[in-house]
């Protein structure tokens, strides 16, 4: 059974955190994809927060 209040999933920001976070799940970011990484990772954490009921949530 899942805990009752797990924690919430953060999602990776900076260069090192995404290369940290890359290197433990046995993936390789080419350098010329990681802008792109980042980017996609920046727009899901806004997408997390809108769920979440956060910034830009639909009243």
């Amino acid at each position: 059974m899942p805990p009752a209040n797990p924690a919430p999933a953060s999602v990776p920001r900076s260069p090192d955190e995404i290369a940290r976070v890359a290197t433990a799940r046995g993936i390789v970011i080419p350098s010329a994809c990681a802008q792109g990484v980042a980017d996609n990772l920046a727009l899901l954490e806004r997408h997390v927060a809108r769920m979440r009921g956060g910034e830009g949530a639909a009243a």
